[in-house]
């Protein structure tokens, strides 16, 4: 049986967003102290492990009861995508 929604968002999500803030903390600690390409490639790092998490919301988000679930966390994981690639 595929993964609810909710257990995607939530059980894989929160994780998700622990390790990108870790990485974008360690990346800026990485730029500061001169060591630019370290700063690059965790950045790189961490859009991967937020693409890993988008793909898996894209594909369930439309196991859930109401289609307005599946439009609202589509849209926020684009919006997501957006910030990450911007920052």
């Amino acid at each position: 049986m595929p993964p609810r929604l909710w257990h995607v968002w939530w059980l894989y999500g929160i994780p998700m967003g622990l390790v990108a803030a870790a990485m974008f903390a360690i990346a800026d600690n990485a730029r500061e102290a001169g060591q630019t390409h370290w700063g690059d490639l965790l950045d790189i790092a961490r859009l991967g492990v937020y693409w890993f998490w988008f793909r898996l919301v894209w594909k369930y988000s439309r196991n859930v009861g109401l289609r307005v679930w599946t439009l609202t966390a589509r849209a926020t994981a684009v919006a997501g995508l957006v910030a990450m690639a911007l920052s």
